[in-house]
């Protein structure tokens, strides 16, 4: 087996057939066998019925459906821990991923044996909103900031990698994940390549920017230690502020009082996001739940 496509799905059924045949036509042309790892991430629509329509039909589709929704992450790792391919790309099925440029960073690893990874990076958001363009920078910015792990700038899940970058990545045996950040942590070489996301032509992001929030507050939490270490670098400073008002006024006034208590909030707050990160782990819950499993038991073809 040449190349493993996971593609986790959510709600997908709109572009699923549209996907499907785009990403086998493109990679039946190039002539390499692959197999197509297609996740049903807790669909509330017909995208499983379509799943196995897909699969039913093409021996190189393997279909896994999870009991619920677990999330993006859950389902890249699902198909990851399934993949048997020489090489492994991960891809979305809404089509703003296209499969020529799948093909590209195929071919690039492919002509450059000293790379282990290709990675792609959004040359523009001009599709996204001023203020989802806004929080996606400060993001990179505070996380290259705050952690040892550095992120490129727009850097996407759509990748292609060797198969020792995907057991390296799943032999991590963290519950909360943020593979952007896993797939630096592991390191390998890694070359870039940008990259224009197509415009939508089905439905609306599954992203809002409460998610979106959540999501990087977690990137940032899983690879650095300094924001809680900093709650006691702030206490020290809130300390000497407080006694300095202390010694000049002789007395505590209310708005020194009112900061007290804000900067007091704000250190609890940080702790508790990593008291709640050890809470997840700690549980030692599994990340995902399969309820079925379609089409592995067949061998794929060109």
């Amino acid at each position: 087996m040449e190349l493993s496509v996971v593609v986790p799905c959510y709600n997908e059924a709109e572009t699923l057939n549209e996907f499907y045949e785009s990403i086998c036509d493109a990679l039946k042309k190039e002539k390499i066998t692959y197999e197509l790892i297609m996740v049903d991430d807790g669909s509330s629509d017909s995208t499983m019925e379509k799943l196995e329509n897909i699969c039913n039909e093409n021996k190189n589709v393997k279909v896994i459906s999870f009991s619920r929704n677990f999330g993006k992450e859950a389902a890249m790792l699902a198909g990851l821990n399934n993949a048997s391919g020489k090489y492994v790309s991960i891809m979305d099925a809404d089509l703003q991923h296209t499969p020529e440029t799948l093909i590209t960073m195929y071919k690039k690893l492919i002509q450059n044996p000293e790379y282990d990874v290709v990675a792609s990076y959004k040359e523009s958001r001009k599709d996204d909103s001023p203020l989802k363009r806004t929080l996606t920078s400060f993001f990179y910015r505070i996380n290259n900031l705050l952690s040892d792990v550095k992120l490129l700038p727009g850097a996407s899940d759509f990748r292609v990698f060797k198969s020792c970058v995907k057991d390296a990545i799943i032999s991590l045996p963290e519950k909360t994940r943020f593979l952007k950040g896993i797939f630096s942590w592991v390191g390998f070489n890694t070359i870039y390549v940008p990259y224009t996301p197509e415009k939508r032509t089905h439905g609306s992001s599954k992203w809002s920017i409460m998610k979106l929030i959540k999501y990087s507050l977690g990137g940032i939490i899983s690879f650095s230690t300094k924001p809680i270490k900093s709650v006691f670098v702030i206490g020290v400073i809130s300390f000497i502020v407080c006694f300095i008002n202390f010694i000049l006024m002789g007395n505590l006034s209310h708005r020194t009082i009112i900061l007290l208590i804000g900067i007091l909030l704000f250190c609890i707050g940080i702790m508790a996001l990593y008291i709640s990160r050890i809470y997840s782990n700690i549980l030692d819950r599994p990340c995902y739940i399969i309820r079925k499993k379609i089409g592995f038991e067949k061998k794929a073809t060109k």
